[in-house]
């Protein structure tokens, strides 16, 4: 705790209202226990709704129902600004008027209890005369003041104790617990509103409250080093960024310049490319139409003879599945049977690994860093503010004051220790920057055979209806998304066993778009993107569906509120297909295609308040993104229409290939991947499609967190969708949603 402030130092410093820069007026004290004038602060609570954030520590302050009168006066400021009051009159030197004679005459000093100045002959009466017994320990001498000679706890001695609040005539005498230590008399607590209610003598009331500020006080106190070195640590690690960001700035200039001139090639091989695709895509056609008539012709001529063949093919077709699966049962146990092996092994590949996120944390340090200076210091000044307030009232060492103040202290220092340990988690952060953030080595995790359950969703089934994408947090709470008819989409919050928690739905304006859609993603814990074809983009609540924001490229207020000049583009050309979060640096990236072309490697970002960021443009390997996710600061990409699963390296002008997934082989067929999802350990899933027998089949394929090894290979339902991890009774499930059975497989994911 610091020590005793002097009266003449709280005078200058303690009762000055932040925003007049006067002595506070009528004092509002707000939950984080900064002071201002009633007058000063009741129009910022009226620009407000809800809540605001206080203007000295940007602490979010609940709005009472009566606005700024339900915040609480604060009595033990506004009594020594009583003193204040006096000890200026008493410096003016301006004549005063005796209390008892009336008259103008040299007063020496001042009675509380008379409330008025005293002459020396009515300064003796008050100290001789019985009828004046109880003013005597109420009289302020005014050379006291002259020489400086107050104390808080000397002016706390002079005040009189406060009224009941019923019967104001007498003085308070108790305090009621149960109302939050309001002082009372003894009619009220035998016989009024209190009768019943917790009871307490004030001193024995005040005892608690300064033994629990003081329990309070401890606790803070422990940080205390911590968070006032904050700021030192925080410019050594500023110091230590310069001169790297020096050099990484001459690299970027020459770097982007180098990039700018392969941009313009590649916008020119974008062209050529799209013309030789066309070009194929209407050879393919005919080769293939061609050949099914052949196929027609023969088999009309040769009917019976194909139906035995046919069968015979497909008990061939059996037999190669069930040596399949067998073969792929024996790969799985024999990777667990050698899992103890791999693991030093793996130790040394996840260090590979973890230098280079080293590299990745240093690129979003000083970001890190500005953010932690400001939170330093704000806590700084709460912490500031805290002290000086427990120092001011415990010196005064006065039961009512005690009694009617340190709640609201004890009170504040709930949010403000939360606040110091989360700064210490910050700090300990930034720190880390300069070692090593290495992910725990994780055993393999495999795909039960069967699903655990299937479950019917509740709220999705519609003749028009169909689900696009499916999405989960930790809490498993379920949101599944697409087309509910024509002209809307939805978004779906279901449980573990599928029962509606809420739902919502968007319409579609656009008559170009005859199939409306919504795709949903996480972007925390508290928030959901949805992103619909028509070009409507919203973040909304987790819980309710409550929407926060939106984004419109309809909308010429959106494109002038966000401030980007490509929404007109995306709106004529463009339609949505693809929606993520980044848990880094909160930003929304969303994917598209090309209405005319079916290609677009453009990929729209925008921050968590939906205001334009920037755009990034994918390699010219992917014709376009189907889905992405974010794995361990990089994107991953399914590109359905390429045929292949990407992991990107990205930043704000460029992105690069990193890696190419494995394609499955299963049955022969030309896969697609079209979902990606990974689960806690960070191993990677992803949903594939392809042409099979004249019919569409789906298979889910995991992958190594490094993503370098494709570990397993499993059919799901031929309707299956959309994929995604979730915690279902603290254990990981992996659920496979179809698109309109409205059906929901959950699968145990079991560490081998």
């Amino acid at each position: 705790m610091a020590s005793l402030s002097p009266w003449e130092e709280m005078e200058e410093n303690y009762f000055i209202c932040p925003i007049c820069l006067n002595n506070l007026r009528d004092p509002k004290l707000l939950p984080c226990l900064h002071r201002y004038c009633r007058p000063c602060l009741s129009p910022i609570v009226g620009r407000h709704h809800g809540e605001f954030d206080c203007p000295m520590c940007k602490t979010a302050c609940i709005i009472p129902e009566n606005g700024v009168d339900g915040f609480k006066t604060d009595f033990h400021v506004q009594n020594m600004l009583e003193f204040i009051a006096l000890q200026k009159s008493v410096k003016s030197e301006e004549s005063q008027t005796c209390k008892g004679c009336k008259k103008k005459e040299m007063v020496i000093a001042y009675c509380f209890k008379c409330k008025g100045f005293l002459c020396d002959q009515w300064y003796q009466f008050h100290l001789d005369n019985d009828i004046f017994q109880d003013h005597k320990d109420h009289i302020l001498l005014l050379a006291d003041i002259i020489d400086k000679k107050l104390s808080l706890q000397k002016l706390a001695s002079l005040k009189i104790a406060p009224r009941c609040h019923v019967h104001t005539e007498k003085p308070a005498e108790v305090c009621c617990e149960t109302c939050n230590n309001l002082p009372i008399c003894m009619v009220c607590s035998n016989h009024g509103k209190h009768k019943g209610h917790r009871i307490s003598d004030v001193k024995e009331t005040a005892m608690k409250e300064r033994a629990k500020i003081r329990e309070v006080v401890g606790r803070v106190d422990q940080y205390k080093a911590k968070v006032y070195n904050m700021p030192g640590r925080l410019g050594e690690a500023r110091e230590r960024l310069g001169k790297k960001i020096s050099e990484e700035k001459e690299k970027l200039q020459s770097h982007y310049q180098e990039k700018q001139e392969q941009i313009r090639k590649l916008l020119k091989k974008t062209d050529d490319l799209l013309a030789e695709s066309t070009a194929k895509i209407g050879e393919k056609e005919m080769d293939e139409m061609t050949e099914l008539q052949e196929k027609r012709s023969l088999e009309l001529k040769a009917a019976a003879k194909k139906i035995n063949e046919k069968f015979d093919e497909l008990e061939n077709e059996v037999n190669r599945k069930c040596k399949s699966y067998r073969e792929e049962r024996e790969q799985i146990f024999g990777e667990k049977r050698a899992n103890l092996e791999k693991k030093l092994a793996l130790l040394d590949q996840t260090a590979r690994e973890n230098r280079k996120l080293i590299d990745t944390h240093g690129e979003r340090a000083a970001i890190e860093l500005a953010v932690a200076s400001r939170e330093s210091e704000g806590r700084i000044r709460r912490f500031d503010n805290f002290t000086s307030t427990v120092t001011s009232i415990l010196a005064a060492e006065d039961d009512w004051t005690d009694s009617q103040c340190l709640p609201d202290v004890s009170s504040a220092s709930g949010p403000l220790e939360e606040e110091v340990k989360k700064e210490l988690l910050a700090q300990d952060t930034i720190s880390a920057i300069d070692t090593t953030e290495l992910p725990p080595v994780v055993d393999n995790v495999s795909i039960t055979e069967n699903a655990e359950s299937v479950v019917e969703i509740d709220g999705i089934k519609h003749k028009d209806g169909i689900v696009i994408s499916t999405s989960a947090d930790a809490r498993g709470v379920i949101v599944i998304s697409g087309k509910a008819s024509s002209t809307h989409a939805f978004v779906t919050a279901v449980d573990a066993n599928g029962k509606l928690l809420w739902q919502k739905s968007f319409e579609n304006t656009d008559e170009t778009i005859p199939h409306p859609k919504c795709y949903s993603a996480i972007l925390s814990k508290q928030l959901l993107i949805n992103a619909c074809t028509f070009n409507k983009v919203s973040i909304c609540h987790f819980h309710d569906g409550s929407v926060a924001s939106t984004f419109d490229f309809s909308d010429e207020t959106t494109h002038s509120t966000h401030g980007s000049d490509i929404t007109n583009n995306w709106k004529k050309t463009k339609r949505i297909s693809c929606v993520t979060g980044d848990p880094a640096n909160k930003d929304v990236y969303i994917g598209c295609y090309d209405l005319r072309h079916r290609i677009s490697r453009e990929m729209l970002v925008l921050n968590d308040k939906l205001k334009y960021r920037h755009t990034i443009v994918l390699s010219d390997d992917i014709c376009w993104a189907r889905d992405i996710t974010f794995h361990r600061g990089h994107l991953l990409v399914c590109d359905h229409e390429g045929k292949a699963g990407y992991i990107i390296s990205v930043d704000k002008l460029n992105t690069e290939i990193v890696h190419r997934f494995t394609k499955p082989t299963l049955e022969n067929g030309d896969w697609r991947p079209f979902r990606v999802c990974t689960d806690s350990k960070e191993f990677i899933y992803i949903l594939w499609e392809a042409m099979v027998d004249n019919r569409w089949k789906r298979i889910v394929t995991q992958y190594s967190p490094d993503s370098h090894r494709l570990l397993m290979t499993k059919p799901v339902d031929d309707e299956a969708i959309a994929l995604t991890p979730t915690f279902i009774d603290d254990e990981e499930k992996l659920l496979v949603t179809t698109a309109r059975a409205g059906k929901m497989y959950i699968y145990d994911l079991v560490s081998s």
